[in-house]
């Protein structure tokens, strides 16, 4: 990355400063600052100056160059799962590509419906997870699954079998014990100064939000976000469980086939949501110091 025109004047000025001869012939003593000696306006300042500008200019241009060469291949490698992820953000909902082309006429961004979305390559199949929204995230509707999976038949590689997963967020469920100063939480949860449930907000946000699209959740990760709240001294999970939505909607009798978190998870659409205040059961426990003199 190209450094600043100050840093590259700076960097010349020190050396210029540290030279013994140049020392001599000027009559500053050797490590005097720059500055001190020669104002912003002599001739030795704007040398320096123009020579750093000149260098800038050169280190930009081969940060330029080294752009246009990744770029360039990236669209030669399309066979790379990047690729197939890519497509997916680059999706237009109601326009057709050109001919014999992955690509648009014309980009228009407001047409992009994909705001995530990941590649995972499985026994011989490319999965492309895809989810739309921000917060919460939320699946395509079934006119705009049809559509991309249209788009991805005209541009997958020939003998790549696809599978777009397009599903409602994965359900999560916690159970924890909230060691907690009470001097800033009541004994419900809520900080005595605002009344703000701090806590279950967190964890939503951390589940919801904080995670990668398709990344993995990690207990060890929600625990250290917890513990950065004012207030929370020491959060433990109890029990952390997720499952995925069509095995939800498939349950009966209210025989949910939850599973186990332990440590970490891979979520099956790409994301999770805490979709009642009933999933996450926070124990809040007042903490005491234990004293000793």
């Amino acid at each position: 990355m190209a450094r600043t025109i100050a840093t590259i004047k700076g960097e010349m000025a020190t050396a210029f400063m540290a030279d013994e001869n140049l020392s001599a012939k000027y009559g500053f003593a050797v490590g005097t600052p720059f500055d001190s000696f020669f104002s912003k306006v002599s001739l030795e300042s704007l040398l320096l100056y123009i020579s750093a500008a000149a260098i800038w200019t050169l280190e930009t241009l081969f940060d330029m160059h080294k752009q246009e060469l990744s770029d360039l291949i990236d669209t030669k490698k399309p066979h790379r799962l990047k690729w197939y992820r890519d497509k997916a953000l680059a999706f237009q909902l109601g326009r057709s590509l050109q001919d014999d082309s992955d690509t648009y006429d014309e980009v228009v961004d407001s047409e992009k419906i994909v705001k995530f979305a990941a590649a995972v390559e499985y026994q011989g199949r490319l999965y492309i997870k895809v989810a739309k929204g921000e917060s919460p995230k939320q699946p395509l509707t079934s006119q705009e699954q049809v559509s991309i999976e249209t788009y991805y038949s005209d541009i997958k590689d020939a003998g790549v079998v696809i599978e777009l997963v397009n599903k409602p967020a994965d359900h999560y469920a916690l159970t924890m014990d909230i060691y907690y100063d009470p001097m800033v939480f009541t004994a419900n949860g809520l900080r005595i100064d605002s009344g703000a449930d701090t806590v279950r907000d967190a964890i939503k946000d951390f589940v919801q939000n904080q995670i990668p699209f398709n990344g993995e959740y990690r207990n060890s990760a929600l625990v250290d976000t917890l513990q950065q709240l004012d207030g929370v001294v020491i959060p433990e999970v109890i029990l952390a469980k997720t499952v995925s939505d069509d095995s939800y909607q498939g349950a009966e009798n209210g025989e949910y086939p939850w599973e186990t978190i332990q440590a970490k998870h891979l979520p099956v659409s790409g994301y999770y949501q805490v979709y009642g205040d009933e999933d996450l059961s926070l124990n809040f426990i007042a903490y005491q110091t234990i004293q000793s003199v």
